[in-house]
């Protein structure tokens, strides 16, 4: 069965199209747009000007192809997850985009957001029957951390810490991320979610694996997957720290926009992996966008009230 879903993240706005059946998830397209809808948000708790345009016109390009592929806009299931939660405008943002492109967009809670992103992970990555393993989903404005059982599928526990790669590029320029890092694992108990191996999902990790490659432009397959000691990438993330934006862009140019944060989200990722006592990283491009799709709805009890 062919399906639709859009991933409204903090930092990108995500469109996979697949085919479905019981067992497995078969891509036919897998889009991603860079918006920043995350930015600035501490500062005055609303979307911008600019990065609400940026959305739109992903819009406006994912509902061509959604008509390419002849499906219409309120059968694509869409999440929208910390930023469309903190952000004092995004009800109304979401609305105009229903009456302009047809599309019903679905805030959910963290719980949700942990859900279906183990959920994507799950179909990619984890085989062992009965795995305990932890994902880490480095956000724009949050970071997952989930403890799943593989098989059957479970989510054990999950936490959402409030930093992910737009939110710690603000405190970086503000000058403060250290302290807001320090804060927050200060006050959130991580002893649950200590593990030697780790699973690194969505748009900042898939981007650091295919740094750590080499690659010039994102190759699904040669990242998905990808076994990394976790010293190398500490390593890695220090190395790319004294790179300016316009040099990685220019050294990786699948990055984008995303060269703005990549280096602020390789920080947090560095640092909680370094909390969590890990000792190696794998790769998974599989994600909430997958999650959502494979499930073939959204549970009412993931969307969020606040």
């Amino acid at each position: 069965m062919l399906r639709a879903s859009i991933d409204i993240g903090s930092n990108s706005v995500l469109l996979l199209i697949a085919n479905v059946d019981d067992s497995e998830l078969e891509e036919i397209s897998d889009n991603a747009t860079i918006t920043g809808l995350g930015r600035n948000l501490d500062e005055e708790g609303l979307f911008t000007e600019e990065a609400m345009e940026d959305s739109l016109a992903a819009f406006k390009n994912y509902k061509g192809l959604l008509d390419k592929y002849e499906i219409e806009p309120q059968e694509c299931l869409i999440t929208a997850t910390e930023a469309s939660r903190v952000a004092k405008n995004s009800k109304e943002f979401f609305s105009n985009v229903k009456s302009e492109f047809g599309f019903e967009v679905k805030i959910i809670s963290g719980d949700g957001e942990a859900h279906y992103t183990a959920r994507g992970v799950t179909l990619s990555i984890l085989d062992n029957e009965g795995s305990d393993v932890v994902i880490m989903d480095v956000g724009g404005a949050s970071t997952e951390l989930i403890l799943v059982k593989s098989k059957p599928f479970k989510v054990k526990r999950s936490i959402s810490l409030p930093v992910g790669s737009v939110r710690a590029k603000d405190w970086i320029d503000a000058g403060i991320f250290q302290e807001k890092l320090d804060e927050i694992l200060k006050n959130n108990d991580l002893t649950p979610y200590q593990s030697e191996s780790l699973i690194g999902a969505a748009g900042s990790m898939t981007s650091l694996g295919g740094m750590m490659k080499g690659l010039t432009s994102f190759e699904s397959q040669k990242i998905n997957k990808q076994k990394i000691e976790f010293d190398k990438f500490c390593e890695f993330v220090d190395k790319i720290q004294d790179i300016d934006e316009g040099d990685l862009s220019s050294q990786y140019p699948f990055l984008g926009k995303r060269s703005r944060t990549i280096g602020a989200g390789a920080r947090v990722a560095r640092a909680i992996g370094l909390s969590l006592k890990v000792s190696s990283l794998e790769i998974s491009t599989f994600g909430l966008r997958h999650g959502t799709l494979f499930e073939g709805s959204i549970d009412e009890r993931f969307i969020s009230r606040q």
